[in-house]
């Protein structure tokens, strides 16, 4: 494995790893419960970054796929590193909140297995990036699932994944922080985020 991709995968390990730690053993109205209407649960913030890595991993594929062919703007674009590090930096902020497009919503109600729904999410984007590694990152532009206009490097793609997910582990443990969020056994405790 190169050291690129082990680099990458590591973080994706520990992320998992932070999930299953702080989540796992949360019950079925634990995960699903909301501080307000307008708010997302635990589960809805995990069920979010399994879509999320769906709908990237497909320009991801066909990178390692050799299917990639950069349009116009990947080509011409003067701003792919400047948003690649807009965004990973912006990542690691939480003052202020996104709203997402549709697509990436999550559904109301998130079953009790979105933990390992969400680990087997990630074992199949490591191995998507296993794929890439014969790529040259740093030169491979995507353009944004999210934002058509906003293009960064392939390199820089892994990176605002790995921030998002991180982002929204430390909403999820806000959540479990509320007044109202139904009572934990002794067992079950918020860790604090690895950063």
């Amino acid at each position: 494995m190169s050291e690129k991709v082990a680099a990458v995968t590591s973080e994706l390990d520990e992320i998992t790893a932070g999930v299953r730690a702080k989540f796992a053993r949360l019950s079925p109205e634990q995960l699903n419960w909301k501080p307000s209407a307008e708010s997302w649960s635990v589960g809805q913030c995990i069920d979010h970054l399994i879509k999320t890595s769906e709908i990237y991993s497909e320009g991801f594929a066909a990178v390692a796929d050799g299917r990639h062919q950069a349009g116009f703007w990947e080509r011409w674009s003067p701003l792919s590193s400047f948003f690649g590090k807009f965004l990973t930096k912006y990542m690691a902020k939480d003052e202020k909140k996104v709203t997402t497009t549709e697509r990436f919503v999550p559904p109301s109600d998130v079953t009790d297995d979105v933990v390992e729904r969400f680990a087997a999410s990630q074992k199949e984007l490591k191995s998507l990036i296993g794929r890439t590694a014969d790529a040259d990152w740093d030169k491979t532009i995507l353009t944004s699932s999210f934002q058509g206009l906003v293009t960064y490097s392939l390199r820089d793609a892994y990176g605002i994944i790995a921030a998002h997910q991180r982002r929204h582990m430390r909403q999820a443990e806000r959540v479990m922080l509320e007044s109202g969020f139904p009572a934990l056994s002794s067992k079950v405790q918020p860790e604090s985020v690895v950063m």
